[in-house]
């Protein structure tokens, strides 16, 4: 990988004039730190806080007529039944439910 790079890019300083794989294994364990930025961690935090304290839902709050649509008034909590029970689905729970979307029984 060393040599690619050299190839590519030239040399660069830290670089050793043969190539050693020992070295190049040691090299990829060890991970930079990069210096954090703290305005983007205060808006990180204060987007979590916002969802924990459900600021948006208070701030906007949706209608009955939004929630029940008069088409499929269980829409949405079919959808949150569906978001619960998908992780304990099986490989083949979820064939079937793919499957069930395709034929139409109606």
């Amino acid at each position: 990988m060393r040599r690619r790079i050299d190839k590519q890019f030239g040399p660069s300083s830290t670089a050793k004039s043969s190539y050693d794989p020992a070295q190049e294994s040691k090299d990829t364990l060890v991970t930079p730190i990069k210096p954090s930025n703290e305005q983007a961690d205060l808006e990180q935090v204060n987007a979590l806080y916002s969802f924990l304290e459900d600021r948006y839902t208070k701030k906007y709050p949706l209608s009955d007529r939004l929630l029940k649509p008069a088409s499929n008034p269980q829409h949405y909590e079919n959808l949150l039944k569906e978001f619960e029970e998908a992780p304990r689905r099986s490989w083949f729970g979820r064939l079937v439910n793919s499957w069930k979307g395709f034929v139409r029984w109606q």
